[in-house]
């Protein structure tokens, strides 16, 4: 009958996801043990397409299963979720050789989007059911894997490219995009004793990102036009639900200001060495938000939004004199 359909419909689709997974398992362990002298643009790019795509089918395996419980162990949503985890692990070999520069610009970009597609398949099997209903939040299960992508793919770029700026910024739209997939994930994180593990994972995020922006200033290569506003923006909301206490969250919102405070507009002299910029309104939005209508939040809120003081002119010094006629003479 009708459960025998849908059975049979669930084995169709896990059998299609393993097919996928045992075939670039094959093909990628060839391609790890080869040598240099391989087209690595060329397979970086089809890898890239094998990755996505078999991600994808064991995303779909997992929600079909989560939509249809009927199904057997075998074929439930934990399994693809392990099995998309997995996945991830492929890379070790890749993270722990000595790659040459050149093999690791197109590794490192294949690794990125990788571990943001599990965490965005992990996000959507989160979303399918309605959180109201005391549902498992796989995220949650899964964050440790989560937050070890993340250091992964972190400890691969500044393995190879911690005093190079030549490849900064076309690594930084995929390091981005993890962050983003990994901090709309930690959306569907509900329980407030869980809410340590995604300060956590979001103080990971922040110390990557002025690490980054202390790199800029030491070996230059920062792009001004690089807006990171929406992460800082998803950090500071996502305390909302996580933090109940609101003096523990403005706490938590005052760090986060902090760590944002390097990327908000400067003068221009020093935007060239800077990684990217924060816009200060925003994010100063983003924490009204996430304190609510509760009664401290405006006096709480006033610190922040008063601008910083203009510096007082300088008295009647002989290095002030020069600069007034150094002025004049231009």
């Amino acid at each position: 009958g009708n459960a025998s359909r849908m059975l049979g419909d669930a084995d169709k689709i896990f059998a299609a996801a393993r097919n996928c997974k045992h075939f670039l398992e094959e093909t990628f362990s060839g391609w790890s043990k080869s040598d240099d002298s391989i087209d690595i643009v060329a397979d970086a790019m089809a890898f890239k397409t094998m990755f996505t795509h078999t991600i994808q089918a064991w995303g779909c395996a997992s929600r079909f299963a989560l939509l249809h419980p009927t199904s057997p162990v075998t074929l439930d949503t934990s399994r693809g979720i392990d099995e998309m985890l997995k996945i991830a692990r492929l890379f070790d070999t890749k993270i722990d050789a000595d790659e040459s520069e050149q093999n690791a610009q197109h590794i490192l970009p294949l690794l990125g989007r990788s571990y943001a597609e599990i965490a965005s398949e992990i996000y959507q099997i989160d979303s399918a059911l309605d959180p109201d209903e005391g549902t498992t939040c796989h995220f949650i299960l899964k964050i440790a894997h989560i937050e070890r992508m993340v250091r992964d793919y972190e400890f691969y770029y500044q393995k190879h490219f911690s005093q190079s700026s030549s490849f900064m910024s076309e690594s930084k739209s995929v390091r981005h995009q993890l962050y983003e997939e990994v901090l709309r994930g930690c959306t569907c994180v509900r329980s407030p004793r869980d809410h340590g593990h995604v300060v956590r994972v979001c103080k990971l995020i922040m110390d990557h990102l002025s690490w980054q922006d202390e790199q800029c200033q030491n070996y230059g290569g920062g792009r001004v036009e690089e807006d990171i506003t929406e992460i800082y923006v998803k950090i500071a909301r996502l305390m909302e639900n996580v933090v109940t206490s609101p003096h523990e969250r403005m706490y938590v919102l005052t760090t986060i200001y902090k760590n944002a405070k390097p990327f908000f507009e400067q003068k221009k002299r020093f935007l060239a060495n800077r990684y990217a910029t924060v816009d200060r309104e925003r994010l100063i939005g983003a924490m009204r938000m996430a304190m609510g209508d509760h009664e401290s939040t405006e006096t709480f809120l006033q610190k922040f939004e008063k601008l910083p003081p203009k510096k007082r002119a300088r008295g009647n010094t002989a290095m002030s004199f020069v600069e007034e006629m150094l002025k004049k003479n231009r």
